[in-house]
């Protein structure tokens, strides 16, 4: 039986982003992994331009081209969100200034919008998309499980891709651009290899030329390209990456010369700095034309025992209708309250237990790093649940 046809949506966000986003949910496709046992995969992808006639998740599913069949597999297990950024696609095109904050804050209100009892979610980010999961990790920690990057630099210090904004200027035809993207994303690719792989210049050309004129003659898209490439050239996450309280995978290619490899090394070294270690990781990834080699897995660092001898992370589940819940000093009712509340959706660390109530230590979410929480109101309503 052929898979059904994905049916798009948009997601109005007008009153609080001031934009609607168009949005794609398929899977997951195996049906043991429906319903109460459904993962999330937010899906961010780059700034490719799809017809109106295609479907934004087979693009971007198509354009990753997991390699390994186990990989695919995985996949299947998943339901997968995938949309349009601002200034892209079929998503509001505005010809007014945005930063990458704009665009990760955006993922979060579509995210929270599509799936409010969902988060944290699997989150991977591709290219552009994979600066803006980096600023969504970072803002949102809440919202994300683990974080995927790939090809995606960290701007600041640890350097930025190919300042492709270039591409765009007055001087540069559609022609010569298209023919500068297609070198410039494979080092293998040159004069000789043209010559040799006619056919695949061809089939290349023709399909970059092909996305080149989607929207040509819309309002305002020309406009919002610059926008968003106006925003590219601000994206520094550098200086904050030691902040992600979440395992992260991070991919890159020794062929991409958008995005080179010392660029995507550069990023794993902010991420040491908090002591993340890196792990050997077999299995690798090809998109459509590149192959991304030997990623580099970071888990975070491994948790301290609490005081009765075990480890258990809760998430909080109260206090959605009061900004969180209430933190406190010491473990008794009567100590010092925090000035600031530990956010709903928060995850959590116990340390040491009192009765129902325990110590904690900040891993996603907002609020104090560390205090005493209550586990359940004395009519039995629960504030924090086992993670």
């Amino acid at each position: 039986m052929a898979p059904k046809a994905i049916e798009g949506k948009y997601c109005d966000l007008t009153d609080k982003r001031g934009v609607k986003l168009y949005y794609e949910v398929q899977g997951p496709l195996r049906r043991e992994y429906q319903g109460d046992k459904e993962e999330v995969l937010f899906l961010l992808m780059g700034s490719m331009k799809v017809t109106s006639s295609e479907s934004r998740l087979a693009a971007g599913l198509d354009s990753l081209k997991l390699l390994q069949s186990a990989t695919v597999q995985q996949l299947r297990r998943l339901c997968v969100l995938a949309y349009d950024h601002r200034n892209t696609g079929r998503s509001t095109i505005k010809d007014e200034p945005c930063s990458m904050e704009d665009y990760a804050d955006d993922a979060a209100m579509l995210l929270e919008s599509v799936f409010p009892q969902r988060p944290p979610v699997f989150v991977l980010g591709v290219s552009f998309g994979a600066m803006v999961a980096q600023h969504l990790a970072l803002r949102h920690p809440q919202l994300v499980k683990r974080l995927v990057l790939c090809c995606g630099p960290s701007g600041g210090e640890g350097g930025m891709s190919y300042p492709i904004h270039e591409w765009y200027e007055p001087s540069v035809s559609m022609e010569s651009r298209v023919t500068r993207k297609i070198f410039q994303a494979n080092k293998s690719r040159d004069a000789d290899w043209k010559e040799r792989c006619k056919s695949e210049w061809e089939m290349v050309y023709t399909l970059l030329m092909r996305d080149e004129k989607v929207g040509l003659e819309e309002p305002l898209r020309q406009q919002g390209i610059h926008r968003q490439l106006e925003a590219r050239r601000a994206h520094d996450a550098w200086s904050k990456l030691p902040e992600l309280q979440m395992d992260v995978l991070v991919c890159g290619s020794p062929e991409d010369d958008i995005t080179p490899d010392g660029v995507i090394i550069m990023r794993p070294t902010a991420l040491q700095r908090r002591g993340y270690q890196q792990e050997a990781f077999e299995s690798h990834f090809e998109s459509k034309f590149e192959r991304l080699k030997a990623p580099s897995h970071f888990k975070r660092p491994a948790r301290e025992e609490s005081a009765n001898g075990h480890s258990s992370l809760w998430r909080v589940i109260g206090g959605a209708d009061k900004g969180g819940i209430i933190v406190r000093t010491g473990p008794g009712l009567t100590d010092e309250q925090a000035k600031e509340r530990l956010s709903t959706g928060s995850l959590v660390e116990e340390l040491e237990k009192s009765g129902d109530r325990i110590r904690y230590r900040l891993q996603q979410g907002k609020g104090p790093r560390e205090g005493w929480v209550t586990l359940r109101l004395a009519g039995g309503k629960e504030l924090l649940v086992k993670a």
